[in-house]
């Protein structure tokens, strides 16, 4: 009986690694720091002595369709810039602030810090240190284990977005219970073509710049694709962008003002009754006073405010 599927396999006409233009191209994926959380397929070339060469988009791969950003396409000189660092390297206390610093061995490295670890818990108890652990990536599942394994519950998730991540993510769990992603396709290995798939009406790019963040699950070049089969983008963004240059609709605001034309909009869709009502009264509290807030920016006022046109608004 044959096992049911709840994925689908991608068939390549290219194997898993083969040889090309006398250097060997080894297929991947890549979540590339800085802040990257796509995994992109990626075609990773390297020479007879295993250095690598370059990197391209894989073509064969449904989720980027070989395309890259640049943060992939520098991987090479990431990996071989002269100021990585690549050894354990250990600075005595007293020369804190000095480019003072002496390499040691792994052993070396992995002997201070479990004997300073050691010497804290027998003195202070496991609780006395925290374990911090960033956007997670590949160090989420083992620090966790460190931690609880140590004795401290001190497991701490301490992100750098706090001004842009933390707040998303926060907002969507609080009003849907999950993490919003756009639905570009990207869970169909057969991507725009699936049948299941809806073409977004419209898509709104609020102060982002996705063709060059590529953020979040959302690679910026789904966008143009969805562009080209129809989708309306409406952008808002003080500076004029390339993907603002090709929207439906582009405001052009004032810095800092976007929580007025975000409440003038609220404002305009209740008034003109544009909301769910049935979805309002079994699902949402503090409506009332949502709308009272939202009816202090009307058109006027809210152009004055942001810099953009009543009628655009």
């Amino acid at each position: 009986m044959e096992e049911k599927r709840e994925y689908s396999l991608v068939d390549h006409q290219k194997p898993y690694r083969y040889d090309e233009d006398g250097l060997r191209v080894t297929r991947g994926s890549a979540w590339s720091g800085p802040g990257c959380h796509l995994g992109c397929g990626l075609l990773m070339y390297t020479d007879d002595e295993g250095r690598l060469v370059k990197v391209e988009g894989d073509p064969e791969n449904p989720f980027n369709e070989g395309r890259l950003c640049c943060r992939c396409l520098a991987l090479p000189e990431v990996v071989y810039h002269e100021d990585r660092v690549l050894y354990p390297m250990k600075r005595a206390r007293e020369d804190r602030g000095k480019d003072a610093w002496e390499r040691i061995s792994w052993d070396e490295a992995l002997d201070a810090i479990a004997e300073t670890f050691l010497d804290l818990k027998e003195k202070y108890g496991p609780e006395c240190i925290a374990f911090y652990s960033g956007t997670g990536r590949d160090i989420g599942q083992y620090i966790t284990r460190l931690s609880w394994g140590f004795g401290s519950p001190n497991f701490v998730f301490a992100m750098s977005g706090q001004s842009c991540y933390s707040p998303r993510v926060a907002g969507c769990f609080a009003n849907t219970g999950a993490f919003w992603l756009g639905d570009y396709s990207q869970q169909y290995p057969d991507r725009y073509d699936n049948p299941d798939w809806v073409l977004p009406e419209c898509i709104v790019v609020w102060g982002n710049n996705p063709l060059v963040s590529n953020s979040d699950g959302l690679y910026g070049h789904w966008i143009v694709d969805c562009m080209k089969r129809g989708s309306k983008l409406v952008t808002i963004d003080p500076r004029l962008t390339w993907l603002a240059a090709k929207s439906e609709h582009f405001l052009q605001i004032r810095p800092g003002t976007d929580a007025a034309l975000a409440l003038s909009m609220i404002n305009l869709i209740i008034e003109e009754d544009l909301f769910d009502h049935e979805f309002v009264d079994c699902w949402c509290y503090g409506f009332d006073e949502l709308a009272a807030r939202a009816a202090e920016f009307p058109l006027a006022k809210t152009a004055e405010i942001t810099w953009v046109a009543e009628e655009d608004i």
